[in-house]
């Protein structure tokens, strides 16, 4: 398996050729990464249409600014970004959702704070509830989950996706670990006889 290191390198050196104008580089990149955008861009828009329009518009972005890249952040949580600013700006007449703020104990119980480890293990084995458990979070809850424990983005490449501080990140990933174990377990998912 690759080094995150040397897949970065390689991605680097994509993207320097996609700058140059070489069409192969890109081919290439939007192979390697596309399947990561297009699920963070379903994660942000209300239908598969919607998703595939803003991927579209995330690689346009990619292809067009290449040069513009600066290497501040590696070229995956750069076309992320791009992927977010995509969804965002497709959406920008649409009213967001409000969420009410549910307190971080309350969520905690929900969740099962201090059940068994094996039982909380076993929530996230039954892939057809986490996708509906998934749908049920708030946006932004939602976005960073996927990120951070999905895609598997370090916290800080999270946070420069997101546009937001590391503490942000960590407070918005706590809670949505929170709701997503309590939503499983609302289900009944991970508990014996289920």
């Amino acid at each position: 398996m690759q080094d995150h290191a040397s897949a970065d390198d390689e991605d680097r050196a994509l993207i320097a050729g996609v700058a140059a104008g070489d069409r192969a580089a890109f081919t290439t990149l939007c192979a390697r990464h596309g399947g990561g955008a297009l699920r963070l861009a379903r994660a942000l828009t209300p239908n598969e249409a919607a998703a595939d329009d803003v991927l579209q518009d995330a690689f346009l972005a990619a292809f067009r600014h290449a040069k513009t890249y600066r290497g501040s952040s590696t070229v995956r949580a750069w076309l992320f970004t791009l992927t977010r600013n995509a969804a965002f700006h497709a959406r920008k007449d649409v009213a967001r959702r409000e969420v009410p703020d549910t307190p971080l104990i309350e969520l905690g119980l929900a969740a099962g704070f201090g059940d068994d480890p094996e039982v909380s293990a076993s929530l996230a084995e039954d892939r057809v509830a986490l996708e509906a458990a998934l749908a049920t979070l708030p946006e932004e809850e939602r976005v960073v989950l996927l990120l951070r424990d999905m895609e598997g983005l370090s916290g800080e490449e999270t946070a420069q996706t997101l546009a937001i501080g590391l503490p942000a990140m960590k407070s918005r990933l706590h809670r949505a670990r929170l709701r997503i174990m309590a939503a499983l377990r609302r289900k009944g998912v991970g508990h014996a006889g289920t």
